[in-house]
């Protein structure tokens, strides 16, 4: 009996570092998409209840029938252990593969490896450890504590990954300073025109409308879609950037203050632009005089003979433009009744096909077309068409290069649906840009007008308010509304009947996908369909461990 308990030591921790193997890399997905931020992945851990309940289970069955057993001096410890690690390694082998499902897959990046395998280590040191204490004096009453202990191991899977990653930092910063100081080393050898954008919104489109620009007449070098963080810049400038490339448009993005500095630090610009200064974040900065004083971090980099460019509709913005001026500092706008503006547009006419509008710049008057929607693009083309022109160009030139562009994926960009219209609009969301779209949801000529809204995240304190407050607009609007996920749910179904929508408009989702099963199985001719933002698995999927 002595040995056969200590067979079944073995089989049990045989069975729940199996089990780690697979069980982890599924919730090193979700620590991936939260940057590695041991409190975020550990808030959304609680807030998700991502507990394990499979191996949870296994542990009690075995533990409470070995103990059972063990009282009725039955030999039966090693049988139950065997069979119940056999099911951890059923389990284990049949669950889902991170690489290959959810919206965001698991990157099996050199970084995630490296955390995978030092978790697995230390797992396994762990459980050996105990292990041995178990061993030592090995009876049918040990085994059944032992199996007992490992809910303990199994409940703390995300913990494991967490301590990796804390080992492994050290080594992780000198490895990510080092690519760092090459990318400055190879910057500073080409010398490029840096044009540094940074605000709560608008930044990604920005920098894509403004380098297909400067394109059109120099070598220009911008990371590609939403890369704005210092090693995804770094990685793009030691891969891509060459001596050709005249000028460098990087999107700045800022999680806590100093990121930005950071970012100028590794990119010095001489020309900036801020796009505007809101709410987005504000979970992260805690106050919104923090995310101004995050995003001032760019304009205190910019040289006094630079150039400065601010969206004047904003008051963040243009705050920013009244304490950091510099050689060339410029306004732009939509909204004049906000103040003095450099550079604004009038005139604006939406169709289905874009827009048509009147840039206002030095005394003159441009007629310019987009086949872009919504004032929050227009907003974005303004900075561009702002710094271009402070840069020296041609107005003429700047909108014929603009007239040309193609909308952005999943940025407002209308795509035509059969006899009906799809406003994709679902790559975020904030207040501004919520409104923005629905304005443009009710301009476009068509049969129901369809929401569908998983709400905004990342507005602290204020999301619930926001979000009930949008809501009550999109009430106004909507002929049917589709809320996703339970994220914002409460919010936006209580704002939705303020607003006076009629029970029978008002459906609920537990995802993107089968709300939109629901309309294709649902639909009716014309239907203009808004898609406003798509969360993450972090915030939509019901995650079950």
């Amino acid at each position: 009996m002595f040995d056969l308990d200590r067979v079944s030591i073995i089989a049990i921790a045989s069975g729940s570092i199996l089990f780690f193997l697979r069980r982890s890399l599924r919730y090193m997905r979700y620590f991936q998409q939260e940057e590695y931020y041991p409190d975020r992945f550990t808030r959304w851990w609680l807030e998700k209840r991502a507990f394990d309940s499979r191996g949870t289970v296994v542990a009690i069955t075995a533990g409470l029938a070995t103990l059972g057993v063990a009282e009725l001096n039955l030999p039966l410890s090693l049988p139950i252990s065997i069979v119940a690690a056999a099911i951890l390694g059923i389990i284990a082998f049949r669950e889902e593969d991170p690489c290959k499902v959810g919206k965001l897959t698991l990157k099996m990046t050199q970084r995630v490896t490296r955390i995978y395998r030092v978790a697995l280590v230390i797992y396994t040191i762990a459980i050996l450890l105990v292990a041995a204490g178990f061993f030592h004096s090995a009876t049918p009453v040990a085994v059944g504590w032992f199996w007992l202990v490992q809910i303990i191991f199994f409940q703390t899977t995300f913990a494991w990954l967490i301590a990796a990653n804390g080992i492994l930092w050290p080594g992780e910063k000198r490895i990510q300073d080092g690519f760092m100081q090459e990318a400055k080393t190879i910057l500073g050898k080409v010398d490029p025109y840096v044009i540094g954008i940074s605000g709560s919104y608008g930044k990604t489109s920005t920098k894509s409308i403004l380098a297909k620009i400067l394109e059109c007449v120099e070598p220009t070098f911008w990371p590609p879609g939403s890369i704005n963080t210092p090693m995804g810049i770094t990685r793009e400038i030691r891969e891509r950037l060459v001596p050709e490339h005249h000028y460098a448009v990087i999107e700045m993005a800022a999680y806590k203050r100093g990121s930005v500095a950071r970012l100028c630090n590794l990119t010095p610009p001489k020309a900036g632009i801020i796009t505007a200064i809101g709410l987005m974040h504000l979970d992260r900065f805690g106050s919104l005089e923090n995310i101004y004083l995050s995003k001032t971090e760019l304009p205190q980099a910019v040289p006094q003979d630079g150039i400065l460019v601010c969206n004047g509709d904003n008051e963040g913005a243009r705050r920013v433009w009244g304490e950091f001026k510099k050689r060339i500092t410029l306004l732009y706008g939509l909204e004049l009744d906000k103040g003095h503006l450099d550079c604004w547009m009038t005139d604006i006419q939406p169709s289905e096909s874009g827009t048509h509008f009147t840039v206002h710049w030095e005394g003159k008057e441009y007629k310019g077309f987009t086949k872009m929607l919504g004032k929050p693009m227009l907003s974005n083309i303004l900075a561009a068409f702002t710094m271009a022109c402070a840069l020296g160009y041609d107005p003429e030139y700047i909108l014929a290069a603009i007239y040309n562009l193609e909308p952005e994926k999943h940025r407002l960009n209308l795509v035509k649906n059969g006899d009906g219209v799809l406003l994709d609009d679902s790559y975020n969301s904030n207040p501004t840009g919520f409104k923005a779209a629905l304005e443009v949801l009710e301009a476009i000529p068509g049969g129901r007008k369809i929401l569908v809204t998983p709400g905004m995240i990342e507005l602290g304190e204020l999301q619930e308010e926001e979000n009930s407050k949008i809501a009550k607009e999109a009430a106004g609007v909507c002929d049917l509304v589709a809320v996703v996920g339970d994220t914002n749910r409460k919010a936006l179904v209580e704002g939705l009947r303020q607003g006076g929508i009629k029970e029978e408009q008002l459906l609920q989702f537990e995802n993107r996908d089968s709300a939109l099963s629901y309309l294709k199985e649902n639909r009716k001719e014309g239907d203009v369909v808004l898609i406003e933002n798509d969360l993450p698995d972090l915030y939509e999927a019901a995650v079950r461990f």
